[in-house]
């Protein structure tokens, strides 16, 4: 087998796009996970987080070729010293053949020495090694999913406002604070692909919250504990008024506030992949996006 670890082009979008469908489809199936539907919008959006990186991380950007198909793609992210593994995904058809282990090794060569470092995981054991192997810290995770009931909602003022493009400087420094580097590019798409974004920036404390599209929260950052709590139940009331479930992923020991949300909204929780971390400890008022983290 003649498998080749390349740069990613632009001609192999929509065959990238398609592995990264096909092995997560692959893995909720084995892990007994409902399989989410890829309809037209959700493709698109796959799409433009493919040529997000292949147009501002065109380094981190990699695919393994296998007789002139795409089988397998590795997206790796790196603003200022913060790197981040965006997207790993082999093709069902040709997984525990090592080629993951090529595509990671790619991935990881993106980042710098000194670099701190993240990866959100699934629960795909192969990929833990992988992860771990890499001299990579293992921080166990929860999510949370539910309908939540207006009842159980906090009188929320008007501390969480609605933000905009004015507010990418208030978010980018918010994320020197929180995460050691902006998200520079990232803000941009993810207020277009997540609206609205809700912001605070105020004496006590600033952050910013994107909500997921079909319910949840996407990503969250916060100087402080408590303006990251409001975030989040200003996300939990987005989908009160929208009738639609909330979610809260990438939870871990660090994110206690987070959690006592979760048993104030009457969210169930349940195990997750766990994150990796190098370089530092998880940041506290922080849930990070799975794509742009």
């Amino acid at each position: 087998m003649d498998v080749v670890v390349r740069k990613l082009t632009d001609a192999d979008v929509d065959q990238a796009r398609q592995v990264q469908a096909e092995a997560f489809a692959g893995h909720d199936r084995k892990w007994g996970e409902p399989v989410a539907e890829v309809t037209p919008v959700v493709a698109e959006r796959q799409r433009r987080r493919v040529r997000h990186f292949l147009a501002n991380d065109p380094d981190g950007s990699w695919v393994a070729e296998l007789e002139g198909a795409v089988v397998g793609l590795a997206l790796a992210l790196r603003r200022d010293r913060l790197w981040g593994l965006s997207m790993f995904a082999v093709d069902p058809a040709h997984q525990s053949l090592g080629i993951g282990r090529q595509l990671i090794d790619a991935a990881l060569g993106y980042a710098r020495p000194d670099d701190v470092a993240v990866i959100l995981s699934t629960r795909d054991p192969r990929a833990m090694r992988r992860y771990a192997a890499a001299r990579f810290d293992l921080h166990p995770q929860i999510r949370a999913v539910g309908r939540v009931d207006r009842s159980r909602l906090p009188s929320l003022g008007r501390r969480v406002r609605e933000g905009g493009p004015d507010d990418f400087a208030v978010a980018d420094a918010v994320d020197v604070v929180v995460r050691g580097a902006p998200r520079g590019p990232d803000h941009p798409l993810l207020a277009e692909l997540y609206p609205p974004m809700f912001v605070v920036d105020d004496a006590a404390g600033r952050g910013y919250a994107y909500p997921y599209f079909d319910g949840g929260v996407h990503a969250l950052a916060a100087t402080d504990e408590a303006t990251a709590t409001d975030l989040l139940w200003r996300c939990i009331a987005h989908d009160v008024e929208r009738g639609v479930d909330s979610g809260v992923d990438h939870v871990n020991a660090a994110q206690q506030w987070a959690v006592r949300v979760i048993v104030a909204a009457g969210l169930t929780m349940q195990p997750a992949g766990p994150v990796f971390w190098r370089g530092r400890m998880p940041p506290a008022a922080y849930l990070p996006s799975g794509p742009y983290l």
